[in-house]
């Protein structure tokens, strides 16, 4: 179990004394949590346990009624353009609608509008970025069809091309592989664990399948409205909190 320390300069996420609420509900209390360059952590809880209100703190979209978060030493709430580039978020996985008209090759696009000026055209390097990265996923083959005619598997690997195309240092991934089978949810996790192997990436992942999740990350945080838990993914002691955190 890591014990509670203020976060260091140059750390790519600290999350310093953080307690969010809902009106009168606690979604997440005093939480402390420093996150190095090139971590790869897994974040593990029972549901309403807090998990995607993480998320949404750290990205600036929720704000804590205690506590601060910074990225990269400066607060997430003033976080300069170039710095707020370097964070990719690819959401839960959900079916996107089959009449929904966007191809793949748009929607991952869509990542390349964030990092360029607004308004601004679209440039070659743009579409040779959303090439390469639709290469990545295994899906370049499917560039041109309708995202809403792929399956749920291959629509999240689409979300997961759109976010790489900002080239971000840190991706978050909410329960990339939920409603998923064994097989999609295998190549996905295999997926980031290769962007984090090859690319230096620091990753945060929240996921259900324990087994999966603790595969290949370094550190795993435990979570119930408050960290339970952090620290190496194996262990007696972590499935014992484990199993009394999720039964």
């Amino acid at each position: 179990m890591r014990s509670k320390q203020m976060c260091e300069e140059g750390d790519a996420i600290c999350v310093n004394g953080v307690t969010v609420t809902y009106g009168d509900v606690v979604a997440l209390w005093q939480i402390n949590l420093d996150v190095s360059h090139g971590d790869y952590i897994g974040i593990a809880g029972p549901n309403a346990s807090g998990k995607t209100t993480l998320f949404k703190t750290i990205l600036g979209l929720k704000n804590p009624v205690e506590g601060e978060v910074s990225i990269y030493g400066k607060p997430v709430g003033n976080l300069p353009k170039k710095t707020l580039n370097k964070i990719a978020y690819v959401p839960q996985a959900h079916q996107i609608d089959q009449f929904f008209p966007a191809k793949v090759k748009d929607v991952v696009l869509m990542g390349r509008y964030g990092i360029n000026f607004l308004g601004s055209p679209l440039k070659k390097e743009d579409y040779e970025k959303m090439e390469e990265e639709l290469k990545f996923v295994g899906m370049y083959e499917q560039k041109s069809r309708p995202i809403g005619h792929l399956s749920g598997g291959q629509q999240q690997k689409v979300l997961i091309a759109r976010s790489l195309v900002r080239e971000p240092e840190i991706l978050l991934l909410d329960e990339p592989t939920s409603n998923l089978d064994f097989k999609i949810t295998k190549e996905i996790t295999e997926l980031i664990t290769k962007l984090h192997d090859e690319r230096n990436l620091t990753v945060l992942t929240i996921n259900h399948n324990l087994d999966l999740l603790r595969e290949d990350i370094d550190r795993l945080i435990i979570l119930n409205k408050r960290i339970i838990y952090d620290g190496p993914p194996h262990g007696e002691k972590v499935d014992e909190i484990l199993y009394s955190t999720f039964f």
